[in-house]
């Protein structure tokens, strides 16, 4: 079996409660959903084995502190990872950090035996422009993260309504996990989508930390502001 892959890189961690962390990415190819902001261009990718894959893993000199699967959606290749990832744990202490927009709940329950640390992205409609109801797949997917460093994050942009403020809320709160929640200033060049301002971001914040007893906080996305990958 094998995976397209449209590169391999080693940089910082620029999203999250990881942000700075030193990491190698595999960037898997290909994604199941369009979202307006969207700013990853794959125009091209190479097709690798389990075997091929961990090769060019251990090449890497470097040293690092988690591996990261992202896209695209690496769960779209989940079949691939459930032969990859024993591989790798044999082969390396690294933990594995998953990057995910949480949409494929089936493909999570493949992959997560050997996945450490979920960074799962919840999509607001009216940040992303998709008009598919979401929410049940996010609720599905959550669900099998139990046992896993999970962290939530949310886009938001000039757009995002108190309306989907509200659902993240109610998801977060029937989850019944205590959790990192990011809300992720949109910090963009490429897609749509506009920063929103102070005043909103606050309400925001404010509403989910009252409802769910979490703490969210306000980050962006460090390796854009840094100009790094």
């Amino acid at each position: 079996m094998q995976a397209k892959i449209s590169e391999i890189f080693t940089s910082y961690q620029g999203e999250g409660t990881f942000m700075g962390s030193r990491q190698v990415f595999i960037r898997f190819y290909g994604c199941n959903l369009n979202c307006s902001y969207c700013d990853t261009v794959q125009e091209s990718y190479r097709s690798f084995t389990k075997e091929s894959l961990m090769g060019k893993i251990l090449d890497i000199k470097e040293d690092y502190n988690e591996l990261v699967l992202t896209g695209g959606e690496p769960l779209l290749h989940a079949d691939f990872l459930a032969g990859f990832l024993p591989l790798y744990k044999k082969n390396s202490r690294k933990k594995v950090y998953l990057e995910t927009n949480g949409t494929l709940p089936l493909g999570m329950a493949k992959a997560a035996e050997w996945v450490d640390i979920v960074a799962m992205d919840i999509k607001l409609p009216s940040s992303t422009g998709i008009n598919k109801d979401l929410w049940l797949l996010h609720s599905e997917f959550l669900a099998q993260c139990a046992g896993k460093e999970t962290l939530v994050k949310a886009v938001i942009t000039d757009a995002t309504t108190i309306e989907d403020i509200k659902q993240l809320a109610g998801l977060l709160k029937s989850s019944g996990r205590e959790m990192p929640v990011i809300l992720q200033v949109v910090t963009n060049g490429d897609g749509e989508g506009k920063s929103p301002d102070e005043e909103m971001l606050f309400f925001f914040k404010e509403y989910i930390k009252k409802e769910t007893l979490l703490k969210p906080v306000v980050l962006g996305q460090m390796h854009k502001c840094m100009g790094m990958k």
